[in-house]
């Protein structure tokens, strides 16, 4: 594997496909694989403790997506919206503008209020670059398929459902709130360019506490009986046993 070099790139996607080789461990994921090398690969590898990894971009500059990331129950990006959404599909979710990339109340803010947009979306079965999260022509679209009256808030209910059933089975197959961390590298600081010396990590605990909060969930990141039964799940909240 050398930078440029498409013949052995190809060469591995395949072996990943058909887990031949050096491919079998890759096709675990950069998590599963950096434990399996061991040594210096876990600090070197980006992933998040559930065992996601970001996509092509930095989420270091991209602290919403970063804060998703890890504290996903789907594998990936999976709450707030794309940055590329419309202001008027924006303003239908309650945000009037895009939070500040580096602050942490703006970023928690954001995802909490936009949460659910992605999960209905998905549920859709459509492509997010060409729909762009944008709720409002989403259930336009959705209402004159069906002949439905779903309006914007019953799909983010529909998609905040799906985020705390999510949670609630993963909890109970042990994938915890506990795993809601950064790899090293994943959260370090950018040594160059113009976010050079911005860093999530000062930040993190108290993000992640204030997203649970607003989230309707406890301090230990599991949905609450009164957000559980708010959305219909009064039978998940008795499977997790909670008061």
């Amino acid at each position: 594997m050398r930078w440029g070099n498409t013949e052995a790139t190809y060469e591995l996607m395949r072996k990943i496909a058909f887990r031949e080789g050096v491919g079998h461990m890759l096709a675990e994921g950069v998590k599963r694989a950096a434990e399996h090398i061991g040594g210096e690969a876990l600090s070197m590898a980006i992933y998040t403790m559930r065992g996601n990894s970001p996509r092509g971009h930095d989420h270091r500059v991209r602290w919403t997506e970063m804060l998703d990331t890890a504290t996903s129950d789907t594998g990936t990006v999976a709450i707030g919206p794309m940055f590329g959404m419309p202001a008027d599909a924006l303003k239908a979710l309650g945000v009037e503008r895009l939070p500040d990339i580096f602050s942490p109340e703006e970023t928690v803010s954001f995802n909490a209020k936009t949460s659910g947009a992605m999960l209905f979306e998905d549920s859709l079965g459509v492509c997010r670059f060409n729909t762009r999260t944008d709720l409002p022509h989403l259930v336009e679209a959705l209402n004159a398929a069906t002949g439905w009256e779903v309006t914007v808030e019953e799909a983010l209910r529909i998609g905040r459902r799906a985020i705390n059933l999510l949670r609630a089975f993963n909890i109970q197959h042990g994938v915890g709130p506990h795993l809601d961390q950064l790899s090293p590298r994943y959260g370090s600081t950018p040594i160059d360019g113009p976010s050079e010396g911005k860093t999530i990590q000062p930040h993190w605990e108290r993000m992640v506490s204030d997203y649970y909060l607003q989230l309707g969930w406890d301090e230990n990141g599991v949905p609450t009986r009164e957000t559980l039964e708010s959305l219909g799940l009064a039978h998940v909240a008795d499977d997790l046993g909670l008061a």
